[in-house]
Formats: C-alpha cells, structure tokens, sequence
C-alpha cells in the first residue's frame, strides 16, 4: 500500500514513516499540509492518508484529509495527535495519540481493510 505520511515535525515523520515501511508499505512524506496538498494535486497516487492533526502554517491535518477525500473518495485517514483528548468527536477516520506503537499502528491500518 502506498501512504501518504505528513507531519511538520521532521524526526517525528521519519519515525512514523519507518514505521509504516517496516510494515511494508510504500511511503510518501510531506512536511506539511501545503506540500501534502501538492503531492495529491499532482493526482500522486496513494492509497492512505497518515497524518499529524495539529500542523501550523497550511492546512492541518483535518483540513488536508478533507481536500484529500474531495480528490480521492472514500480515502482511509489515520490522524495522530499530541493532543488527542482535543480532537472533535466526529473525526472521519481512526485517531492515535502520539507516539504509538508499531502494534497500534498496524492495527489501525489493518481496520481499514
């Protein structure tokens, strides 16, 4: 599968994107919402959206998984997040808190299929 793995944090998405590839997944980064958004306008195929939820400057996370799913219907997201006791209850997609395990990770994508 290929994922789309955005964070602003540059050691947090390389954690998070090894963390996808020991899973054996294909692995885009972005480091932020604005080049997230520029790699799905470029109709870059992908097949999930793992992103962080509190991004500065661009669209955050919820925000970019909007656009996302507008380009892309029906697009699997996996938010993470800091500060998961503040995200809205109605999320569209599964939420982990930061850090995870590679256990909860797997878990959640394997929710997905």
């Amino acid at each position: 599968m290929r994922i789309l793995c955005v964070d602003d944090d540059g050691l947090v998405r390389a954690v998070t994107a090894d963390l996808l590839r020991e899973l054996g997944h294909d692995v885009i980064e972005a480091g932020g919402g604005n080049d997230a958004a520029g790699i799905i306008a470029a109709a870059t195929p992908i097949d999930m959206l793992v992103t962080d939820i509190h991004m500065p400057g661009g669209p955050d996370g919820l925000e970019l998984a909007h656009y996302a799913r507008t380009q892309l219907p029906g697009l699997p997201v996996i938010y993470f997040s800091g500060l998961a006791h503040v995200v809205p209850r109605d999320v569209e997609g599964v939420v982990l808190a930061k850090p995870c395990s590679l256990g909860q990770l797997q878990q959640a994508i394997d929710g997905w299929h």
